[in-house]
C-alpha cells in the first residue's frame, strides 16, 4: 500500500521512498552498542551551552523553544545542567528527549526519572526518542502529518 503525499509526488518521490531506508537503518545498528551511543552522542543536552550560544541547529532551537526551554530562569538552567550533567557520567551519552513533545516542567521532571533506570533500559528509552525525533522532523519536511509515517 503507498501512502503518497502531493508535495513528495510532486517531485516525483513516493514517501516510501524516504520511509524505508530510514526505517531498516535501525536494525542494523541492533546490537552495536558502539553505533547505538554514537547517535545518541549526537545530540545536545537540552537547555545546554549550544543553545545558551545559539549553536543549535535551526530544528533544534525549534523544539526546545516550543518546549519552554529558552525561557528558563537561571535557576532552571543551574538544575537542568546539574541534571544534565549526572546523566551523562552516569550513562556516557546526553539525555535525549522530543522535546518537542514536552514542556519545560516536564523536561526536568523526566531526566531526574530516567537517571534512576538501568542502563540497557535506558539506551533502548534514548534511541526510541530520537526515532521520535527523526519521525517528527522527516514528517516536517514532508509537509505530512507525523501520525502517517
Amino acid at each position: 500500500m503507498t501512502h503518497s503525499c502531493p508535495g513528495i509526488q510532486r517531485r516525483g518521490l513516493a514517501v516510501e521512498a524516504v520511509l524505508i531506508p530510514f526505517s531498516e537503518a535501525w536494525p542494523e545498528l541492533k546490537g552495536r552498542r558502539q553505533g547505538q551511543e554514537g547517535i545518541l552522542r549526537c545530540h545536545p543536552d537540552l537547555a545546554g551551552r549550544e543553545l545558551q550560544l545559539g549553536k543549535l541547529t535551526a530544528e533544534s532551537q525549534r523544539e526546545q523553544s516550543g518546549a519552554g526551554l529558552t525561557s528558563l530562569g537561571a535557576d532552571e538552567r543551574l538544575r537542568l545542567a546539574e541534571l544534565n550533567a549526572q546523566y551523562r557520567a552516569r550513562f556516557g551519552f546526553p539525555f535525549v528527549l522530543a522535546a518537542r513533545l514536552s514542556d519545560r516542567a516536564a523536561v526536568p521532571r523526566e531526566l531526574a526519572r530516567r537517571l534512576h533506570c538501568p542502563p540497557a533500559q535506558e539506551l533502548r528509552t534514548a534511541l526510541g526518542e530520537v526515532k521520535k525525533i527523526a519521525r517528527l522532523r522527516l514528517a516536517d519536511l514532508l509537509g505530512i502529518d507525523p501520525a502517517r509515517l
